[in-house]
């Protein structure tokens, strides 16, 4: 009996093993990098009229009730419908928990009209300060090399706060 179950336990993880060594991908060049998101006609730039129409369709995604603010209440709502997406795709990526420190919803540095909530135009004109920031050579589009050197400046910068380390002040000029 022993000798029976031992023999079908080999037999099932040897057919298991062949087909999951079917079902992989073969070794072979890299996956390109899936387009950016802004980049409508993935062209691999993104020029500023397509962060304004990304930042336009995100807005509109978020302002549930139409009323053409976005409060903390609808923002916790797109984040977690985002996070539902990514979990359902297999992305799922850490969640920090709501009780370490106190967040009304809107994110860092989000401008308030003073009622807590956010008007398409404050929405928009951050993300093209975002846009601004990253376009190094000031030509009105972020290209590849924009985007990997402000990803870089983001780590650094996260870790810098996390770590509590500052910036160097300014020497002055003599």
């Amino acid at each position: 009996m022993r000798k029976t179950v031992l023999t079908l336990l080999l037999a099932a993880s040897a057919i298991t093993s062949a087909a999951s060594a079917q079902t992989a991908p073969a070794p072979g060049p890299a996956m390109p990098r899936p387009p950016m998101r802004q980049d409508a006609n993935r062209d691999g730039v993104i020029t500023r009229a397509e962060a304004i129409a990304q930042a336009d369709a995100r807005f509109a995604q978020m302002d549930t009730d139409r009323d053409g603010r976005v409060t903390g209440g609808e923002m916790r709502a797109y984040r977690a419908a985002l996070h539902d997406r990514m979990v359902a795709s297999g992305r799922d990526g850490p969640v920090p928990s709501p009780g370490r420190r106190k967040h009304d919803g809107m994110g860092r540095g989000m401008a308030s009209n003073g009622d807590g909530s956010v008007t398409r135009e404050a929405f928009t004109a951050r993300a093209l300060k975002r846009f601004d920031r990253m376009d190094a050579n000031h030509d009105g589009t972020i290209d590849a090399t924009e985007r990997a050197n402000a990803a870089e400046m983001r780590h650094v910068d996260r870790r810098e706060r996390r770590d509590g380390v500052t910036a160097p002040a300014p020497t002055p000029a003599r």
